[in-house]
């Protein structure tokens, strides 16, 4: 029986962890809602372009692509963004 309980003890500490996971990925998504920033991951995220090509138009002047330097971080500016998303789309692009 003790090795029961106990089995059953490290399932429900098991399913406590996963609901924490679960709770801080969603305040964290409910945040990142209301930035005005996004970090290269995020962006890549939220347009659905790959993390190493965000990287690569952050690093490229020439891109128009609207990051900036804290730093070594970069951050994106999310209405910029939307509107380079636009001009992008609208004059067909290959990124």
């Amino acid at each position: 029986m003790p090795s029961e309980k106990l089995k059953e003890k490290n399932v429900k500490e098991n399913i406590l962890e996963q609901l924490k996971e679960i709770i801080r990925d969603a305040i964290r998504e409910a945040t990142y809602e209301y930035k005005l920033t996004l970090t290269i991951e995020e962006a890549a995220r939220y347009t659905g372009i790959g993390r190493d090509k965000i990287l690569e138009l952050a690093h490229n002047n020439e891109s128009g692509f609207p990051a900036f330097r804290v730093g070594t971080k970069f951050l994106i500016n999310r209405e910029l963004l939307k509107e380079w998303l636009k001009k992008v789309a609208e004059e067909r692009k290959v990124l």
